[in-house]
């Protein structure tokens, strides 16, 4: 019984995420998964200096999406996943994301991975008030 006591208590510290072993940087721990996620290269658009990932992680059947904006403003900026690519993207949002603030975004998708990844593009917003203007986005499809 004593043998098994070491190995219980490490076993709750990396499960209560006190260890790295887990993996990735998740802010929060919102999420510690065993199947890895997939991270999306958000590109600058419309001469916004703005880049970024959009890191997508399983999480049963829900998704786990997490942008992280470099050059973002501290207000708040849309995001979406859109139908289309960056070059052609549908300007209908089909599943809207937390704003980006201070250059982070954190949302939980109520869909698997691969309905998600099905979406086309990451794309964020210049602002709440101007949505016309793309400031950064990242194709889905070519990432699977």
């Amino acid at each position: 019984m004593r043998c098994l006591l070491p190995v219980v208590a490490a076993a709750s510290v990396l499960l209560t995420g006190g260890g790295s072993a887990v993996g990735q940087d998740v802010p929060d721990r919102v999420a510690q998964v065993s199947m890895v996620g997939v991270t999306i290269k958000l590109d600058s658009q419309n001469g916004s200096g703005q880049t970024g990932t959009a890191t997508l992680t399983p999480v049963g059947n829900k998704t786990q999406v997490v942008l992280k904006m470099t050059g973002a403003p501290a207000d708040a900026q849309p995001a979406h996943i859109h139908e289309g690519s960056c070059a052609a993207l549908n300007p209908a949002s089909a599943i809207p994301l937390q704003n980006v603030v201070d250059g982070r975004s954190i949302t939980v998708l109520d869909m698997p991975i691969k309905q998600v990844m099905a979406g086309g593009v990451v794309n964020v917003q210049k602002s709440t008030e101007d949505v016309k203007t793309y400031v950064a986005c990242g194709d889905l499809k070519s990432n699977r």
